[in-house]
């Protein structure tokens, strides 16, 4: 019964993650905010109280993932990229993409320091990616399982 409560727990912190980030530049700051809820096994409800909004590299992040976003956008669907290139660039896309997820927990000057990403969180973001393009509907809750796999990179 435990692992329902704590599926549910997830998917519920992936809702508060994606309200927490609708304005783009507080999407870091939710990220922290579950992982720290997800590590500390907190009931999900004190997402509120944990969620501590830095505004410096909220710009930053956003920014990042806008770009990574473009990116893949114009490489999967409209330049002609011949496919080592397009595979290139998802890799690429997913590797910054799963440091910065594992940079979200260390604050702004744990940020600095350089950890090389881990091939877990890399596939996490890639299935996430597959599964929101597959169903839309599921960018909804889809933070939480993204902040789980990034709490459990960090301890495995």
């Amino acid at each position: 019964m435990r692992r329902f409560e704590v599926l549910a727990d997830t998917l519920l912190l992936g809702v508060f993650v994606f309200v927490a980030s609708l304005p783009v530049v507080t999407a870091f700051s939710a990220f922290g905010a579950a992982r720290e809820v997800l590590r500390s096994e907190l009931p999900p409800g004190r997402f509120w109280s944990v969620l501590r909004v830095q505004w410096v590299p909220g710009v930053i992040f956003g920014l990042a993932w806008a770009v990574l976003g473009l990116d893949v956008l114009l490489v999967v669907t409209v330049l002609p990229a011949p496919l080592p290139v397009r595979v290139a660039v998802l890799t690429a896309s997913a590797a910054v993409g799963a440091w910065m997820l594992s940079q979200t927990c260390l604050g702004w000057r744990g940020a600095l320091k350089f950890h090389p990403p881990r091939l877990m969180l890399m596939a996490a973001l890639v299935v996430a990616g597959v599964l929101v393009w597959a169903l839309p509907p599921l960018a909804l809750v889809i933070g939480g399982p993204l902040a789980l796999a990034a709490e459990s990179a960090r301890e495995g």
